[in-house]
């Protein structure tokens, strides 16, 4: 996983998790995040990838930003 796809990702839960708290429509959010878990899967960290196949977008942001 590159740095440009970890940044990506974690702004795209970033805006994903604000636009919920505002009551706004995630869709764009979520397809871009399957899009980046596709290009990942075969160099992101296990315990990344399993928060995203669990689609725990909360823990997956945690992760990231410990990294």
């Amino acid at each position: 996983m590159t740095t440009e796809q970890s940044a990506e990702l974690q702004n795209t839960l970033e805006t994903m998790l604000t636009r919920i708290a505002t009551g706004d429509d995630i869709t764009e959010q979520l397809f871009k995040i399957q899009e980046i878990s596709i290009a990942i899967e075969s160099t992101a960290p296990t315990m990344l990838k399993h928060y995203l196949q669990k689609k725990s977008y909360t823990k997956a942001l945690d992760f990231l930003k410990e990294e």
